[in-house]
């Protein structure tokens, strides 16, 4: 999910690795113009044949390398726009050295059965099914911005046991954008009961990581008659149940530039993709991404895999995309649902999280007739990777209990 304080910095991040690769280039350009010189002498034969052109002539130079290597003018710039450059094009490998290799590392892994739903709108939704058919089931629902293969360690810890519905939301990761743009969380809850034929009306819990949560919501709200019947529970991972700038750190400042300012730069996003697409790329090089991440999703026991699986989701979505989706969760509002949701849900987040904060999960609680919190620590917005095991667990345990196997 992609919040007004990730969102400024992500922007202020990507205009600085634009820049940064901007300015190596220039200190390279003038190191070279500094390579050719032009020295002003006077043509010997002026005096004698004066018609055959101008008294003072501009005779090119080259400099030698020994020259180049005693003249500062020209080798501060060239060190500074290499160094620029290499820090542009591999920084990241340097940043990565600051945070610990776990022992199972997580990958973009798409290993289970594929199938290719069509959604309320005619959008193709890849799917992806995991574990043993006759298996208790649970339907993921992965954040904004990333895809289901964010799940992988719910695939590692699960699927031995679980039968595992995992997709793409539109847009995003294998599934197609909408024919008219319209991403908003009533379609894709729509799509979510598309999804559900999957299961070939067994019961099954929703499992909603960030706007999946939100998405489970509106599912709620649009399809009752499936609670306590087909949707045995609900488990909500580090997410709202309102528009995501009123949960999220400094919400009175982000509520305060939403019209202003983060709107108008969602927009310019959508309008110029490629160009934003390209600054998330240099900043996952340059490993600005790592450390954006590291502050503002982790809660500090993030390994080097986790960092580099979120980072890369940052330029492999598609900007547009994920602007509009902000947009529409700018607009979105599930509070008056909460008290009808009768059906046990199981709510997890993390202590140190800021997109979402955990108020938003105990306001969840305590207005939800069935539900359970669980806070994590340490964990931020991305606990299904960082505290997966707790995570996985409490899944587990819940679903067992729900779905009475």
């Amino acid at each position: 999910m992609i919040l007004p304080i990730p969102l400024r910095v992500g922007f202020f991040v990507g205009l600085l690795s634009l820049a940064l690769f901007g300015i190596g280039i220039y200190l390279l350009y003038r190191a070279a113009r500094r390579c050719v010189r032009y020295d002003l002498v006077r043509r010997p034969d002026f005096d004698t044949y004066p018609e055959r052109g101008p008294e003072i002539l501009a005779v090119r130079h080259t400099v030698t390398s020994n020259e180049a290597l005693h003249d500062w003018a020209i080798m501060i710039p060239l060190i500074a726009g290499l160094a620029l450059l290499l820090l542009t094009f591999a920084g990241r490998h340097l940043v990565k050295l600051a945070f610990p290799v776990g022992n199972d590392e997580p990958v973009a892994m798409r290993t289970g059965s594929a199938t290719e739903i069509t959604g309320s709108d005619g959008t193709k939704i890849h799917v992806e099914l995991y574990g043993p058919a006759d298996g208790p089931t649970l339907v993921f629902t992965h954040g904004w911005g990333t895809n289901s293969t964010e799940w992988y360690y719910a695939k590692r810890h699960l699927a031995d046991r679980f039968r595992l519905i995992l997709w793409d939301l539109p847009g995003l990761g294998e599934s197609t954008q909408p024919e008219d743009r319209n991403f908003a969380l009533e379609r894709m809850a729509s799509d979510l009961r598309s999804v559900l034929s999957l299961a070939k009306g067994k019961p099954v819990v929703l499992v909603g990581h960030s706007i999946g949560g939100m998405i489970n919501l509106t599912f709620c709200r649009l399809y009752p008659g499936l609670l306590g019947t087909q949707i045995a529970g609900i488990a909500q991972l580090d997410t709202s149940y309102t528009n995501p700038v009123r949960t999220t750190k400094g919400s009175a400042f982000s509520l305060s530039i939403q019209k202003p300012i983060a709107e108008p730069i969602l927009h310019g996003m959508i309008f110029l993709s490629p160009l934003v697409r390209l600054t998330n790329w240099l900043s996952y090089e340059n490993g600005l991404s790592y450390l954006e991440n590291a502050h503002s999703l982790s809660g500090g026991s993030e390994t080097r895999g986790q960092l580099d699986l979120v980072s890369r989701y940052q330029f492999e979505s598609s900007p547009a995309v994920v602007a509009r989706g902000t947009l529409a969760m700018f607009h979105w509002d599930a509070s008056p649902v909460l008290p009808r949701v009768n059906t046990p849900v199981l709510i997890l987040v993390g202590q140190q999280d800021t997109t979402t904060l955990p108020t938003a999960s105990e306001h969840m609680q305590k207005t939800m007739p069935q539900a359970k919190l669980q806070m994590v620590n340490p964990s931020a917005h991305y606990g299904l990777l960082e505290q997966n095991l707790t995570y996985d667990a409490a899944l587990a345990q819940f679903a067992l209990a729900r779905l009475k196997l």
